[in-house]
């Protein structure tokens, strides 16, 4: 069995975190929250998995209420749920906004762990005598 040195493991951990924070640039260049309502008796079949989300956005058991896109740059695309006559839906507003808040502040705290994993396989890279 071949010894691995411990240069070796820094470098493939470098390299796969390397692989991992390309593919989580991709991933966090937009954030997207859709709001969805839907009767009470379909939230037991999506937890089960008797029916996926897409069937049951396919068979109109759920409904889209509210969007919110946001890129990178800060640019944003928002739909704001209306009622019959107009009226901003201020219960779905509010529980989308607190949604957008979580992912927002999810999406930063993802940021800042895969800069300090970044930081740290460097560092660890430096200390092995990696390039």
């Amino acid at each position: 069995m071949a010894e691995v040195t411990l240069q070796d493991a820094v470098k493939k951990f470098a390299s796969d975190l390397a692989e991992k924070v390309n593919t989580f640039v991709a991933d966090i260049s937009e954030l997207e929250v859709r709001t969805y309502t839907t009767p009470a008796d379909q939230v037991g079949t999506f937890i089960t998995g008797e029916a996926g989300l897409t069937e049951i956005l396919t068979e109109g058991k759920a409904t889209l209420r509210a969007y919110t896109k946001i890129a990178f740059d800060g640019d944003m695309t928002v739909l704001v749920p209306t009622g019959p006559s107009g009226e901003i839906e201020e219960s779905v507003w509010a529980l989308h906004q607190m949604m957008v808040q979580q992912a927002m502040e999810h999406r930063a705290a993802m940021i800042q762990a895969v800069g300090e994993a970044a930081a740290s396989a460097l560092k660890a890279l430096g200390m092995a005598g990696g390039e």
